[in-house]
């Protein structure tokens, strides 16, 4: 048996995944909103999103430019390197320094909870009870809107601190797969019941997205997938996952607004439900195209969207002014300037319900198209090597990119790794990935390989 034959088991399933791919995630449904949002007529976005259609064949062009560099990129990410070969399964946990991953683990789950303990108190203290709760239920009129403005409002610093409960669910699969899950068990049920909370009380059905898919990428990408039932399963798991995302839409839009709105409006709750969610990716697409076609005439001023987290992330935001005035550079307006000046602009020109701008079209309004295509295909060799690294099991690729692959199936609609609750737990993660979990990688001893030609 050759070394090759002894690197590779059978069954080692990570980039047999058709859908774990980053240009898949990225690209399958951007182009799809994009034909969808294409090729509805003017009149249904009118009708049903009450906004102007601005989605035409020149903006559906450059989503599909966006997607062919960003694929590209992630050609040029999984180009072979010496010593690229994956390594056989069961050696892969010896290169990572448990120990170092079991302390991040403990400190950003206490970091998690203490930050939800802090913020949950906060709304006790200015009135949060179990009516309060009760009536989100209910679905009375705007209850869960001002229980998030009055009882939950976002505090710099404890808001930002529940974000690494992303970093608990990085760290617990990987962990669970090395030293057994009763080791991280309690730790998971707990961020995924502090996540739903959250989403249930302050409207955020992406605090529980964000926990849950990159455990199961992570779940999906570690587990070998030995019997060919299961990997028919694994492979048809999109189909499940657009059927499931369809009903906890549909929950939640229930209590968000359709008993306390849209009921005595709507005949059918589940067509309803259809066209919102179908609407919340056309509208954001919209939105996109919008600002970019306006972006010159109007002089938004709407520039860096692609670091939008320097706005939002304590000590950065206050110390980025100056650093800008002593290089001599023009200071960015405050966010809360950009988002009152977005907000007028889809008060004017769309939907202020639908306020979402895609992510894809964001470089280009920052950039210009070169510029944004550029930004596009770095991306894309970034995660084309995170990637290749997941499929190899090695440390970057097992802690880095299933947190990332929910930018890449949100980014039609959101430019999710720009925004401020992304930024905390990454950063920890990548930081740690950089100088704390660096370890030798284990040599494959002569023994073992004389033992396997034998």
């Amino acid at each position: 048996m050759n070394r090759q034959s002894m690197e590779i088991p059978k069954g080692f399933a990570s980039n047999r995944v058709w859908w774990l791919n980053p240009a898949v995630a990225f690209g399958g449904p951007a182009i799809i909103a994009g034909f969808v949002a294409y090729i509805t007529e003017s009149a249904n976005y009118v009708h049903f999103w009450r906004t102007p259609k601005y989605f035409d064949g020149s903006s559906l062009g450059l989503l599909v430019l966006a997607v062919s560099f960003f694929s590209c990129g992630c050609i040029l990410g999984l180009a072979r390197r010496n010593g690229g070969g994956a390594r056989r399964e069961e050696d892969w946990t010896l290169a990572i320094p448990w120990r170092s991953v079991r302390l991040l683990f403990s400190a950003s789950f206490f970091l998690t909870v203490v930050a939800y303990a802090i913020w949950f108190g906060v709304g006790l203290k200015h009135g949060l009870n179990l009516q309060v709760i009760m009536n989100i239920i209910r679905g009375s009129s705007d209850a869960s809107y001002y229980l998030r403005d009055e009882y939950l409002p976002t505090i710099p610093g404890v808001t930002t601190g529940t974000q690494f409960g992303l970093t608990v669910i990085a760290l617990a699969v990987p962990l669970g797969f090395a030293q057994g899950w009763r080791t991280v068990r309690w730790q998971c049920g707990t961020v995924f019941m502090l996540a739903f909370f959250r989403a249930l009380l302050n409207s955020e059905r992406l605090a529980l997205l964000e926990v849950l898919v990159p455990f199961v990428v992570s779940f999906v990408g570690l587990k070998t997938l030995a019997s060919r039932r299961l990997r028919l399963i694994v492979g048809s798991a999109p189909l499940l996952a657009v059927t499931l995302l369809y009903f906890f839409f549909g929950v939640s839009e229930y209590f968000r607004s359709w008993s306390a709105f849209y009921a005595a409006r709507e005949t059918s709750f589940w067509s309803f439900v259809g066209l919102r969610l179908m609407g919340y990716y056309t509208t954001a697409l919209n939105n996109g195209a919008l600002l970019w076609k306006i972006r010159n005439p109007l002089s938004l001023d709407l520039s860096l969207g692609t670091f939008m987290f320097l706005w939002k992330f304590p000590v950065i935001k206050d110390v980025l002014p100056i650093v800008l005035s002593a290089l001599g550079l023009k200071p960015l307006p405050s966010l809360a300037i950009v988002d009152q000046r977005y907000a007028d602009v889809l008060l004017a020109n769309a939907n202020p319900e639908f306020n979402n701008a895609t992510g894809i079209y964001i470089p280009f309004v920052d950039f210009g198209v070169a510029g944004g295509l550029l930004y596009w295909l770095l991306c894309g060799v970034v995660c084309g090597y995170l990637y290749k690294e997941f499929s190899r099991r090695t440390a970057p690729g097992v802690f880095l990119y299933p947190v990332l692959y929910i930018a890449l199936i949100e980014a039609s609609r959101v430019l999710y790794w720009s925004d401020g609750r992304f930024f905390p737990g990454m950063f920890l993660l990548t930081v740690s990935v950089i100088f704390v979990f660096r370890k030798a990688e284990p040599a494959f001893s002569g023994g073992l390989v004389a033992r396997a030609q034998s």
